[in-house]
């Protein structure tokens, strides 16, 4: 019986691996000078139990900007913080993460509904949230340094 379920298994185990390893459609690649159009992975699937009381839980909360976007809230990490804190944003609103420090970050909801992916030194991502609610969110290459932060969408 157990041989039987290991093909299952099998399967299961390689469908949830892929959902948490990024992107399924390439995104560009864009210029780190400007903020305007940054690429960065796809959303995951979403969970409620990471994000605060009474915010919303759906993965259509926050999105990765479309190409050509313009930021309209400007996040910087330096010296492994974020900053501002907390984020404060409005529904439609297109955040940027600005990597001002000496190695690689993220911006990663706590619930992987939404992901920067990787921002290289100098680089910058951006994400846009259509919903309102609290938004807890981490670095996920440092994830034990920089946890904690939060967006606000109104």
């Amino acid at each position: 019986m157990h041989r039987r379920a290991l093909p299952f298994l099998a399967i299961i185990a390689t469908v949830a691996l892929a959902a948490c390893g990024g992107a399924a459609t390439p995104t560009p690649a864009s210029s780190s000078a400007t903020l305007p159009s940054v690429a960065a992975s796809a959303p995951a699937a979403s969970s409620a139990a990471s994000q605060a009381a009474g915010s919303p839980a759906s993965a259509a909360a926050c999105a990765v900007a479309p190409a050509g976007a313009t930021a309209t809230v400007n996040v910087s990490i330096k010296n492994f913080s974020f900053s501002p804190q907390p984020v404060q944003a409005k529904v439609g609103d297109t955040v940027a993460w600005k990597n001002d420090d000496s190695a690689p970050h993220s911006a990663t909801m706590d619930d992987n509904s939404c992901d920067t992916d990787a921002i290289s030194p100098g680089s910058a991502a951006m994400l846009v949230f259509t919903a309102p609610g609290t938004y807890t969110y981490h670095c996920k290459i440092h994830p034990t340094q920089m946890k904690g932060f939060t967006v606000v969408v109104q």
